[in-house]
């Protein structure tokens, strides 16, 4: 009986660890965020809602990559805690908008805070290596994909907000 030897191709082996590093990510996300007693997913619609609200859920959805594919189940949440308020839009009633409530803006600055710290941590690491041509490779990758849009879409929202000095 033959012995087949089976190699990780390159490019499942790059799959896998950007899901590797994506849980890694999540899991120290998950602990970060424990004190302030939101999800990672929580933070993430705090932070698009304080850059861009009011929005529709809809539109929420577009600045999202949610695995769930959409956000009502995380905003749902977030207006059962008080953080985020449904009403009426001012040029159409019919139309329902987001916004944060006081609550949820200071906690939007909590979840800012812990990311900075989080990002500053990871720094030292990430001024030793070139990720430009890896961030290339993975637009080239998701160039027709639907996430491609998401991305360009908060890389412009977080352009409009002024950066936290270095």
């Amino acid at each position: 009986m033959l012995c087949q030897v089976f190699l990780l191709d390159p490019f499942e082996e790059l799959s896998l660890l950007i899901k590797a590093v994506y849980r890694e990510s999540q899991r120290q996300l998950t602990e970060a965020f424990h004190d302030l007693g939101i999800t990672p997913a929580q933070a993430e619609v705090l932070l698009v809602l304080y850059q861009a609200e009011p929005m529709s859920l809809g539109a929420l959805g577009d600045y999202l990559i949610a695995e769930g594919g959409h956000p009502s189940r995380l905003v749902d949440r977030l207006v059962q805690s008080g953080d985020v308020e449904r009403r009426s839009a001012i040029d159409d009633r019919r139309r329902l908008e987001l916004l944060l409530t006081e609550q949820g803006r200071v906690r939007s600055q909590q979840v800012m805070a812990v990311k900075q710290k989080m990002l500053a941590a990871a720094k030292p690491l990430m001024a030793q290596h070139d990720i430009a041509p890896m961030k290339q490779l993975l637009e080239d990758y998701l160039q027709k994909s639907r996430r491609a849009k998401t991305v360009e879409m908060r890389r412009q929202l977080a352009q409009q907000l002024p950066q936290p000095p270095a």
